[in-house]
């Protein structure tokens, strides 16, 4: 393999399994890459596959949703060694978790970072929000919200049912004028969606710096100054000394991090905290099974279920933090 190839491991599993497959590939190579197989979603910056699942207007269609996780090695030694260990790991977790053999294949750097970009096309995503690559020009109509969007190699396309999940919600739940707070803002997409649905101030949160550069990039191109105040992002998690300040919060992350967040676990305040009396927190990356131990975290710190959204396997959950009294 040439210096300038990279080695492709992809493997298709439901959304159970690819948990898991992203966990080992972060464990021996510090990176994946999730394609979503029916919405073309590339969670990394990977060679995209076509879009086979969901209309022109960005609605599911019928059939199984599964997705395909890939990571990307480099040749040589290292490489050979890390190529081993994953797929040592993938065969044990077939003992676990249906799956086929993992396909591997060897393509160019240049074709791995462009190809994927074929296929990222304008989409609507909730009722009003239009989604397109910085490339395209797309022709929206009078009510749209065009959010413009450079993924790159590192955060996803917006795509996810996550992510379109949280932005359905948006559009039900903020309102201007409405603070907002977008913790693990990854490529910036809620937090864009928030400020242009009249939310000031916002703030996103991520602790990659990666993260953060590619939000703060971002709002440049959808023209939010992050000096004026309207739009805030900073290296972190969540925000200390703001308790009460927020009347919508979103955290698109994985359930178990979200228990987590609430109960201290990974910081010195509750994700609870900054959420102000009478708020709702738009809680995402939620499998379907897992959603009641997210419930139950939300219940141990004052916040009720006032809606929930579903799409294949994944849900997106709204609670309420009640009025004090």
């Amino acid at each position: 393999m040439d210096a300038d190839e990279l080695l492709e491991i992809a493997v298709e599993v439901d959304g159970e399994a690819a948990e898991a497959v992203v966990e080992l590939f972060n464990r021996f190579n510090g990176g994946d890459w999730v394609e979503d197989s029916a919405a073309g979603e590339a969670s990394g910056g990977g060679a995209v596959l076509e879009s086979t699942g969901y209309d022109d207007l960005g609605n599911p269609a019928a059939g199984e949703y599964r997705m395909v996780v890939k990571t990307y090695l480099k040749p040589g030694p290292r490489g050979r060694r890390i190529q081993r260990q994953i797929e040592e790991g993938l065969w044990r977790l077939g003992l676990l978790y249906p799956m086929p053999e993992p396909a591997v294949r060897t393509l160019k750097q240049e074709d791995w970072a462009h190809a994927w970009k074929r296929h990222y096309k304008p989409m609507r995503i909730g009722r009003r929000v239009l989604l397109t690559p910085a490339w395209e020009e797309p022709e929206p109509l009078p009510d749209d919200v065009v959010v413009r969007l450079e993924p790159g190699m590192a955060f996803g396309t917006g795509l996810h049912p996550t992510t379109r999940l949280c932005v359905a919600a948006l559009e039900e739940w903020v309102r201007p004028g409405d603070s907002f707070l977008d913790i693990g803002t990854g490529s910036g997409i809620l937090s864009i969606v928030a400020a242009k649905l009249g939310a000031r101030p916002v703030w996103a949160t991520d602790i990659d710096s990666l993260a953060i550069q590619a939000a703060r990039e971002n709002a440049a191109r959808n023209k939010l100054s992050t000096c004026s105040g309207a739009l805030h992002i900073e290296q972190g998690s969540i925000p200390e000394k703001q308790a009460g300040r927020f009347k919508v919060i979103a955290a698109n992350i994985l359930a178990e991090v979200l228990v987590g967040l609430f109960d201290g676990t990974y910081e010195n305040v509750s994700l609870a905290e900054p959420l102000a009396p009478g708020g709702h927190m738009i809680l995402s990356g939620i499998l379907e099974e897992k959603s009641e131990i997210v419930l139950a975290a939300a219940a141990r710190h004052g916040l009720q279920e006032v809606e929930r959204r579903q799409e294949a396997d994944w849900m997106a959950l709204v609670v309420r933090k009640e009025h004090a009294g």
